[in-house]
């Protein structure tokens, strides 16, 4: 970076307070450096590296790897033993020396692991713990922690297409060919928890299959040796600048665009696979806590309160839609109900169904609704899908079947430069008036709300 023209989002947030917890691995001209733990209880200032890497399935079920937790924390204040630390830990320890840091921040040392009120009290600081890095140690050709990412044994990189060319002494020599740029297939890149941390980090430096790789936020993912492959990130369509710098964001000001944006991130993580499906509003916690300081908004189970009609108006894609939904992770009108992608497609420009109350317990709506059976026949409507592969298993758990299910208008979207069709949710009464969300479905005929009343509806809350 030139001193003379510095890159300014690359230093947005930059507050150099150590994070509570960070792993000490000496200084760097200290022959023979030790690594424990730190607690930062006296807001020191100093810069430090964290760690972005897959964990993985536990290779071996006999010998756990060394996490912190409640009954050992003294104990790696004392001291750690690298040699216990799974091998990602270990090279990212070794990278930290190596590039002249003294500090390093990686979750499972520095979030303590079997205490539920320490990681709620964590996780939404991932977001400053992230951006506030110096630099951000990807391990991304590494699917495992126990991997590591230094040493790993890999082929030469040769393009898909190769020309045989006639040699001297009849011999035949080889060319490979590239047509673009090397898409490459990293496993960090397929992680849930690894998006908000890709977002967040200003600087990354990028252990690839077949180079050592760069990315700043001014400066796209490049080799850093000046014959290195030429990359292509996906992530970089991603407008991460709207978590930027100063008091108006790069990218994000207008709503359309915040609107825009909560969508792609929606659609790039909810592609991304968890170990644990549980941490499905966990592993964005981080976003979503740094987007409620930057738009001055709510988000309740994944949906932005501003946006929450618009929002409603998910669907899971034909592909892979799942076998049961998880209404003790989330309500059914939340995509986090639900595993694997969700999609949106459009914007709902005229909002039809109104809020009349929405907190974290009650979600009311006030608006138009119809049964499917009794207008099937008569209208042009089309089911863009139900949220679970077989939704009769799921109305026959009720005791209900399809008749029972009602058609709940939110508003119209424009598809066209002059046309507009209807977007509504299927819904049924699970009984007390409380209705579940059980997929998306699109009106092309709107003449069939003309004349129905508004009513007020209640969705089903969470299983506690």
């Amino acid at each position: 970076m030139n001193p003379k023209n510095p890159h300014k989002y690359c230093q947005y947030s930059r507050d150099t307070v150590l994070p509570l917890r960070v792993l000490d691995v000496g200084q760097p001209e200290d022959p023979h450096p030790t690594v424990k733990l730190r607690i930062n209880d006296m807001d020191i200032r100093a810069k430090y590296l964290a760690l972005s890497y897959c964990w993985g399935k536990q290779l071996d079920s006999t010998a756990r790897p060394l996490q912190l937790q409640r009954d050992n924390l003294n104990q790696l204040v004392a001291g750690i033993d690298v040699e216990k630390l799974q091998q990602s830990i270990q090279d990212a320890i070794l990278a930290t020396r190596k590039l002249g840091f003294r500090y390093l921040w990686v979750d499972a040392l520095c979030i303590i692991q079997d205490c539920a009120k320490d990681k709620e009290t964590e996780i939404p600081r991932m977001a400053s713990i992230y951006k506030n890095a110096s630099v951000t140690i990807a391990a991304s050709s590494s699917e495992n922690a126990a991997h590591g990412f230094l040493a790993q044994k890999i082929r030469p990189y040769c393009p898909d297409y190769e020309v045989r060319i006639p040699m001297a002494n009849d011999l035949i020599g080889t060319v490979y060919l590239s047509t673009g740029p090397y898409d490459p297939d990293h496993p960090l890149d397929k992680r849930g928890w690894t998006l908000q941390e890709f977002i967040f980090s200003s600087r990354m430096l990028i252990f690839s299959h077949y180079d050592l790789l760069w990315q700043c936020k001014e400066t796209d993912i490049r080799s850093v040796s000046e014959r290195g492959l030429e990359y292509l990130h996906p992530l970089e369509s991603l407008p991460w600048s709207v978590f930027g710098y100063g008091a108006e964001p790069f990218y994000g000001s207008h709503e359309a665009e915040k609107l825009y944006l909560w969508k792609t991130i929606l659609r790039e993580y909810t592609l991304r696979n968890l170990t644990n499906a549980d941490d499905k509003l966990n592993a964005v916690m981080g976003i979503t806590s740094e987007l409620e300081t930057l738009w001055r908004d709510i988000n309740i189970y994944g949906l932005w309160k501003k946006w929450f009609i618009d929002l409603l108006a998910w669907y899971k894609p034909d592909i892979g839609r799942e076998e049961g939904r998880n209404l003790k992770r989330a309500p059914s009108w939340s995509w986090a109900s639900l595993d694997g992608e969700i999609a949106y497609d459009g914007f709902i420009t005229t909002e039809d169904a109104k809020v009349k109350l929405l907190t974290i317990q009650t979600v009311v709506l006030s608006c138009r609704i119809l049964k499917v059976n009794e207008i099937k026949e008569k209208v042009n409507t089309r089911i863009e899908g139900t949220d679970l592969a077989n939704p009769g298993a799921e109305f026959q758990e009720m005791g209900l079947n399809f008749d029972n299910v009602e058609y709940l208008l939110l508003g119209t979207a424009q598809i066209g430069p002059d046309t507009e069709k209807g977007k509504g949710l299927l819904v049924i009464d699970v009984g007390g008036g409380l209705y579940r969300r059980i997929g998306l479905v699109n009106f092309e005929d709107m003449g069939i709300w003309e004349g129905v009343n508004r009513r007020d509806i209640t969705f089903e809350p969470r299983i506690i």
